[in-house]
C-alpha cells in the first residue's frame, strides 16, 4: 500500500483555534499522512520559531494516533506580502512537482484547500481545477459551519493548554474535512480535443491526447482510442489483441477472409476523401482495383483470373506465362496488348478481359469507369509533385473524389464485399460510442 503525502500552506487558525483543530491538524487527524509538507510564510515561521506551535501540535497528534508523522517544514522568511496570487502559484507548482517526482506510483498526494491566505487558496484551487498535477484537495469546514468572526489572542499561544481543550480530541467529534470536486479544465479541454480529433476521423491524435489523460477517463474509453488508431491504419492484429468480443459496435478481422480485409481497406479509403488527403487516396486506388476486379471476373464472368498468377519474392502478383500458355486469358489479353509483356498484374489487364467476356453491361461499364478514374490520375501523382485537391481530382478524372468513392462503393456492394449500405457509415457509429464514452467519464 503506497504512503500518504500533505503539503499544506499553515494559516491563522492552526493548528488549533475556538477550541477546535485547523484545518491543516483536522486532515491529518483523519487522513492520516504518513510524510507532511508544511508551507511557512514570514509570519507562520515567526511563531514556529517562537513555541515550536505547528510542528509540537502535530507530534502531540501522533502519540494520541499511535500514527507517526514525517514532518517537512518548507520555510520562506521573505514571504511577507502573502497577498500576491501569481507567486504563490509560481511557488506551490514547484513544490508540488518536487513532492510528487519523489512519489511513487500508488502514493497519494493530499493538499490542504483551506489554510493560507486568499491568496494561497486561490493558487492552489488553479491548480487543482487544471490538473497538471494530480492530488486530492481537501477542503475544511467551521466548526460552526460559517465564517470565524470572533477574535482570539494569538500572542501568548499554549500549545499544551490548546491541545487540552480542543473539542476535536473527543470521542465521536464530527469530521469536516471534504474532497473538493474541482472542475479539471484541462482535462474537459483534452476531452474535447479528442472529440474534434473523432469528428475527423484523426486517429492518432485521438489517442495522442488520449494518452495525457487516461488516468483521468475509463479503461474502456483509452481501449476504444487504441483500437481506432490501429483499425485506421489497417493494424489488425493489435486491433483484435484489445477489441472486446461482442461490443455490438466492429467486428475483429479475419485476416484470412479477403472480402472483409478488402471491406476495412475501403473504409479507410474513405477516410482518405473524408480527410481530405487526395493524393494519398488516387494513389491508394490501385491495390484496391486488381482485388476488385478479380472478383468481378469471378462472379460475373466466372473466370478465376488468379490461376494464371505466381507471387514473387515481395508477394506482387505477377502473370505466369506457364500458367497462362494457351489460355483464353492469353488470348483476350494479346487481343488488347499486341505484345503482352507479362511482368506485373493491373487492373487495366484485367478490365481488357472484363470488357470482353462480362455480359452484365453496368457492371461492364463501372469497371471502365473506375480503370479510367485510375489511370488518369494515378500516374500524375505518383510521378510529380501536384497539389493534388478535390477540384483537381474532377479536372483529371471528372468525378470529384466523393464521387469517386461512391463509385467503388457500388462495385464492392455488386460483388458482396459489403451487402450492407450502412456498414459504410462503421467508423461514424465508432466514432459515436466513443464519444457517448467519453461524455460518461
Amino acid at each position: 500500500m503506497g504512503k500518504k503525502y500533505l503539503f499544506t500552506p499553515v494559516g491563522n487558525t492552526d493548528p488549533i483555534k475556538y477550541f477546535h483543530d485547523g484545518s491543516m491538524l483536522h486532515i491529518c487527524r483523519y487522513y492520516k499522512p504518513d510524510i507532511i509538507y508544511m508551507y511557512l510564510s514570514k509570519e507562520m515561521l515567526d511563531n514556529q520559531k517562537k513555541d515550536n506551535r505547528y510542528v509540537k501540535t502535530l507530534e502531540l497528534l501522533s502519540e494520541s494516533m499511535n500514527h507517526p508523522f514525517k514532518i517537512h517544514t518548507i520555510e520562506n522568511e521573505r514571504m511577507i506580502d502573502v497577498q500576491q496570487y501569481d507567486i504563490f502559484y509560481h511557488e506551490f507548482r514547484e513544490i508540488i512537482g518536487n513532492i510528487e517526482a519523489e512519489m511513487n506510483k500508488e502514493d497519494v498526494l493530499l493538499v490542504n484547500m483551506a489554510s493560507g491566505t486568499p491568496a494561497m487558496k486561490s493558487a492552489l484551487l488553479v491548480m487543482a481545477t487544471l490538473a497538471e498535477y494530480r492530488f486530492i484537495p481537501i477542503q475544511v469546514s467551521t466548526p460552526k459551519k460559517k465564517v470565524n468572526y470572533e477574535f482570539e489572542e494569538r500572542v501568548d499561544y499554549d500549545v499544551e493548554t490548546n491541545w487540552e481543550l480542543n473539542e476535536d480530541n473527543e470521542k465521536g467529534a464530527e469530521n469536516r474535512c471534504q474532497e473538493v470536486k474541482c472542475m479539471n479544465l484541462v482535462r474537459l479541454l483534452k476531452i474535447d480535443i479528442i472529440k474534434k480529433h473523432l469528428l475527423s476521423y484523426d486517429y492518432r491524435a485521438a489517442l495522442k491526447v488520449g494518452e495525457d489523460i487516461k488516468d483521468d477517463v475509463s479503461k474502456s474509453v483509452y481501449f476504444w482510442l487504441k483500437i481506432a488508431a490501429a483499425r485506421s491504419i489497417l493494424d489488425w492484429r493489435k486491433m483484435n489483441g484489445i477489441l472486446p468480443k461482442e461490443n455490438g459496435i466492429i467486428e475483429s478481422v479475419n485476416v484470412e477472409n479477403r472480402k472483409q480485409v478488402l471491406f476495412e481497406y475501403t473504409l479507410v479509403l474513405d477516410l482518405k476523401v473524408r480527410r481530405g488527403e487526395y493524393a494519398d487516396f488516387v494513389r491508394a486506388i490501385t491495390p484496391l482495383g486488381v482485388d476488385l476486379l478479380e472478383f468481378v471476373l469471378l462472379q460475373y464472368c466466372n473466370m478465376d483470373i488468379e490461376q494464371y498468377y505466381y507471387y514473387d519474392k515481395e508477394n506482387v502478383k505477377k502473370w505466369s506465362q506457364r500458367k497462362l500458355a494457351g489460355s483464353k486469358a492469353l488470348k483476350l489479353l494479346q487481343e488488347k496488348y499486341t505484345q503482352f509483356r507479362y511482368g506485373p498484374v493491373y487492373s487495366s489487364h484485367l478490365n481488357a478481359i472484363v470488357q470482353k467476356v462480362c455480359s452484365d453491361k453496368d457492371i461492364v461499364q463501372k469497371v471502365q469507369e473506375f480503370v479510367t478514374v485510375e489511370q488518369k490520375a494515378r500516374n500524375v501523382v505518383a510521378h510529380s509533385i501536384v497539389s493534388a485537391t478535390d477540384g483537381w481530382v474532377k479536372k483529371q478524372t471528372g468525378r470529384t473524389a466523393t464521387q469517386v468513392m461512391c463509385l467503388i462503393k457500388d462495385i464492392c456492394e455488386r460483388v458482396k464485399i459489403n451487402v450492407k449500405k450502412e456498414n459504410w457509415d462503421s467508423y461514424d457509429r465508432m466514432n459515436e460510442e466513443i464519444i457517448k464514452e467519453l461524455d460518461m467519464c
